[in-house]
């Protein structure tokens, strides 16, 4: 099993303590702006990283709502060498969470809750005040970590979910970082516990609520929560997670006990993602009013303006609207970015933990607003 701790840093996307080595990266000249020019161009990047050894995945892009390139590199299980398609099911990590945010505003469009509520409303066993649902889904809650505590009190052989974190959290009550609103500090533990409000105030559990009212609503016929040994084992089309080595072997880095889901723990592919990535232009979920809080950045106490909303990073880029969001953990990278001005979109699912290529939807995005483009990528060395 890979060592807990280390992953527990690494989780979600946070690798503040890797060191990086950027590899030799060809700039490629935009020429033409044809579709099939672009389809050419995205193919040649993608495949030049692929026959490094640094893109083992798979890939969508989508030009104004249409996809023009969907494919898949590599395996999906470097043992049985099961090739990797469109439709092989990536676990998602943190863009998850874009997932828990929805169903969090589907509930306060219902009136079921307000994003000012104290959380303790719903979970009145931690006695954490004036942590607020928006202090949560905006990172700003100052919320300890879970997997830190977990990682000292919990049987590592054993599997955990939501309800164990909660009391757990309960029992040893570690202290808030920071008071709520005071500065942003990117929290897993704030997403579980937006999973576990919207059990207690639909009544029904989070994987079930997140099933009817997004994946069957939308048509997402592949993206599971598996919970439990099973699940994972009857997954269709699952993909595997690996480090990679340095003489182009790999070692397994995918293991289960992790059950918390909120702030992880969907798998998806590229079929299921570019639905969902269309059902937000439209009112299927929630309506368009709504929507809008989660493209909003977060503000602290003392006025800053961040650069994050519910569930998404935000930013602009040449006055076009970015909203996007990455994922890492055990063995998997992950990235979904969408221009919402052009309705661009370019999804890069990996599964080589300590080789990121998710920097490549910069390529990507760059060919199809024809630009000049490189590809900078950054190797984690383990």
């Amino acid at each position: 099993m890979p060592d807990r701790k280390l992953y527990s840093i690494l989780k979600y996307g946070l690798y503040l303590w890797v060191l990086t080595v950027l590899v030799a990266t060809p700039v490629f000249a935009q020429e033409g702006n044809n579709i099939t020019s672009k389809v050419a161009k995205i193919d040649s990047v993608l495949n030049y990283y692929h026959e490094q050894g640094i893109l083992n995945g798979a890939v969508l892009v989508a030009e104004t709502g249409k996809v023009i390139y969907q494919k898949g590199f590599g395996y999906a299980n470097m043992d049985t060498k099961d090739p990797l398609e469109p439709k092989s099911n990536f676990r998602l990590a943190s863009i998850s969470k874009q997932f828990t945010a929805m169903c969090i505003m589907m509930l306060e469009e219902q009136g079921k809750l307000n994003y000012y509520d104290n959380f303790q409303k719903y979970i009145p066993e931690l006695r954490y005040e004036g942590v607020t649902i928006r202090h949560l889904l905006w990172h700003t809650s100052g919320m300890p970590d879970y997997v830190d505590l977990m990682d000292k009190h919990w049987d590592p052989d054993k599997y955990y979910v939501n309800d164990d974190v909660l009391k757990m959290m309960t029992k040893h009550l570690p202290e808030k970082h920071f008071e709520p609103g005071e500065r942003y500090e990117y929290s897993n533990t704030g997403y579980v516990l937006l999973a576990s409000i919207v059990e207690q105030v639909s009544g029904v559990s989070f994987k079930e609520f997140v099933q009817q009212n997004i994946f069957d609503r939308i048509g997402m016929s592949s993206s599971v929560i598996p919970i439990g040994e099973k699940e994972f084992e009857e997954m269709a089309n699952r993909v595997y997670g690996y480090d990679m080595t340095e003489n182009g072997g790999h070692v397994d880095n995918d293991y289960n006990h992790y059950n918390a889901y909120g702030d992880g723990g969907i798998y998806s592919n590229l079929i299921d993602l570019f639905k969902w990535n269309e059902a937000l232009y439209t009112e299927r979920l929630v309506k368009q009013e709504t929507l809008k809080e989660a493209f909003k950045p977060y503000v602290l106490n003392n006025g800053f303006v961040g650069d994050y909303g519910f569930g998404w990073s935000v930013r602009e880029i040449d006055s076009n609207k970015i909203v996007a969001h990455s994922g890492g953990w055990v063995g998997f990278l992950t990235y979904i970015f969408r221009d919402i001005t052009n309705k661009h979109c370019v999804i890069i699912l990996t599964n080589r933990g300590n080789r990121d290529a998710t920097a490549l939807h910069k390529a990507c995005y760059n060919i199809l607003m024809d630009k000049p483009y490189s590809a900078t990528i950054f190797i984690r060395i383990m």
